[in-house]
């Protein structure tokens, strides 16, 4: 990818790393595009809350977190060693307090999918700036 990796970190799968993810998208130079930065941050914590969450990870493992800016967009990985997913239809919201992740991935970002290989999952998701 032609670009400056802006950000990469190997967070432990604990509950803590959400918010030391969310922190650590702050010092990018995202300039005033306060609505970019506000949906980096969130959906962040969203994908790392996931894999916390939902990959089955002990909390010695880790969780990738690669930031990329590239001109005109902001791109971020996030990967585990679950078992990964295909992207899932998202025609209904959740009726529960739980579940809206990749529905607020899918209405906020600008292009989002899931990759997976060699024993690691992946949700990426671009924002244009």
């Amino acid at each position: 990818m032609p670009s400056a990796h802006e950000l990469s970190l190997e967070l432990p799968a604990t509950q803590q790393s959400p918010r030391a993810a969310r922190e650590a998208v702050d010092s990018l130079p995202l300039s005033n595009d306060l609505e970019a930065t506000f949906n980096l941050r969130l959906l962040v914590t969203e994908l790392v809350t996931n894999s916390v969450r939902h990959a089955g990870l002990s909390p010695q493992d880790t969780i990738p977190l690669d930031v990329w800016l590239v001109a005109g967009h902001v791109r971020v990985e996030v990967g585990d060693h679950g078992p990964g997913f295909p992207p899932p239809a998202l025609r209904d919201l959740p009726s529960g307090t739980s579940g809206r992740g990749l529905f607020l991935v899918d209405a906020l970002a600008d292009r989002w999918g899931t990759d997976g290989d060699h024993g690691r999952s992946q949700v990426w998701f671009e924002i244009d700036l």
